[in-house]
C-alpha cells in the first residue's frame, strides 16, 4: 500500500503515450509499489483500471501520459462519479509524460521520477479545483479550438512523427519544430485560401477585453449581443492559461471564476507565426484583429468546415460547436505552486466531482 500521509496514491500510465517507454515504466516501477501501479493499453482497459482504483478507495490518482491521457482520465472519473455516487472520487494529479504537458505545467509537475519520489516520501499535495470547458457532447477539456490552431497542432504532430526515431527528435519536438510546421506545412497550405466567415454568440452576459492605452480593460456586455460575425480563421476557448509547451494562448483564463477565455483571431497567419515567440508564447501579443472575451458559454458557427482540436488532439472537421464552462470543477492535486486567480482555489481534500 502507498505510504503517503495524506492517503493512498494510485498511478495510471498510458502504455501508448510516446514518453511512457519501456525504460520509463521500468524506472517508475522501482519507485511505485506494485499494487499502486496500473498500466492501460486501451480506453476500455483504462475504464476498468479506474473502476478498480475507485473501488480501492485511493485518495489520489496520478495520470501518466499527455494532455489527451489526462483529459480521458478526467472524463472517466467524471463518468464514474455519476454512476458510482457512493464512492469518493480520487483527487487527480498529472505526471509530466506527454509532449505538450499543459495540465502538468498547470499543476507544477517536474521530471516524473522526481515527482514520484516526492509523492512517495509524503510531500504535501496542494488541493486545487480546476474549471473545464464542456462540449455539447458533455466532454470535459481544458482547451479546444478550430481553425489554424487545429492545423498547426496536426502539422506539428506530423513533423514529430517523421523525426520520432531520429537523434533530432528533441529538436523537432520543441518550439523549433512547431515553427517549422507552421512555416513549411500550415502556411503554404493556407496561401490563397479564403478565410471562413464565423458567427459567435453567447446565451449569457459576457466581458470583452479591450486593449486601451497599453492596458487590458474589461467591458461588460449583456446577453443577446452577437460577439463576432466576420472572417476568422482561428477560434479557441480555454479555462487554463497555456496550451502545450507553455504557449500562453489564454492569458485571461484565470481572470474571472466561472468564465472561460474565448479568443478569436483574424490576424494573418504570417503575422501570427512571426510573433509566435516571444509575444504569443508569453501571452502579451495584442493586435487590432485579435479579439478576446470572457464567456460562460459560446456557440461558434462557420460557413466552412474547419479542423477541430480538443486538448491538442485532432477531432476532425466541424462547422458548428458549442462550449460552456463546466458546472463542477475538477478536484486536482498540485506538486508545485498553484495559480493565484480565478479557476483555482484550495478546497478540502477528496471533493467529489459530482
Amino acid at each position: 500500500m502507498s505510504g503517503h500521509r495524506q492517503g493512498r496514491v494510485a498511478f495510471l500510465l498510458n502504455a501508448n503515450a510516446k514518453s511512457v517507454t519501456r525504460k520509463q515504466k521500468r524506472r517508475l516501477s522501482l519507485l511505485i509499489p506494485k499494487e499502486d501501479l496500473y498500466i492501460s493499453h486501451s480506453l476500455d482497459e483504462a475504464q476498468e483500471k479506474i473502476a478498480e482504483i475507485m473501488s480501492q478507495g485511493y485518495a489520489y490518482l496520478f495520470s501518466g501520459g499527455g494532455d489527451g491521457t489526462a483529459v480521458s482520465t478526467i472524463n472517466l472519473l467524471s463518468q464514474y462519479a455519476r454512476i458510482m455516487p457512493e464512492h469518493l472520487i480520487p483527487r487527480m494529479g498529472v505526471l509530466k509524460l506527454g509532449t505538450g504537458n499543459a495540465l502538468a505545467r498547470l499543476l507544477g509537475a517536474h521530471e516524473p521520477q522526481r515527482d514520484v519520489r516526492a509523492i512517495m516520501s509524503g510531500k504535501t499535495l496542494k488541493p486545487l479545483m480546476v474549471s473545464m470547458v464542456e462540449t455539447n457532447e458533455g466532454i470535459l477539456t481544458p482547451f479546444a479550438g478550430i481553425g489554424y490552431d487545429g492545423e498547426l497542432i496536426n502539422d506539428f504532430e506530423k513533423v514529430k512523427q517523421v523525426f520520432f526515431e531520429s537523434p533530432l527528435r528533441k529538436f523537432f519536438s520543441s518550439l523549433v519544430g512547431f515553427i517549422i510546421a507552421g512555416l513549411f506545412k500550415t502556411l503554404p497550405r493556407q496561401a490563397g485560401k479564403n478565410p471562413p466567415t464565423i458567427m459567435v454568440t453567447s446565451s449569457q452576459p459576457y466581458y470583452r477585453i479591450a486593449f486601451n492605452e497599453g492596458k487590458d480593460e474589461e467591458i461588460y456586455i449583456d446577453e443577446g449581443t452577437t460577439l463576432y460575425k466576420a472572417i476568422a480563421p482561428l477560434i479557441c476557448v480555454g479555462t487554463i492559461p497555456s496550451l502545450g509547451y507553455g504557449i500562453n494562448m489564454f492569458p485571461f483564463a484565470l481572470k474571472r471564476p466561472g468564465y472561460m477565455h474565448l479568443r478569436i483571431s483574424a490576424v494573418p497567419l504570417p503575422t501570427a507565426i512571426a510573433n509566435l515567440y516571444p509575444k504569443i508564447w508569453h501571452g502579451t501579443f495584442r493586435h487590432p484583429e485579435l479579439y478576446d472575451f470572457l464567456v460562460k458559454d459560446v456557440t461558434i458557427e462557420s460557413d466552412a468546415s474547419l479542423p477541430y482540436q480538443l486538448a491538442g488532439d485532432a477531432m476532425g472537421y466541424k462547422k458548428k460547436l458549442y462550449f460552456k464552462v463546466s458546472t463542477h470543477p475538477i478536484a486536482m492535486a498540485s506538486l508545485g505552486r498553484p495559480p493565484k486567480k480565478g479557476n483555482a482555489a484550495s478546497l478540502p481534500l477528496m471533493t467529489p466531482l459530482g
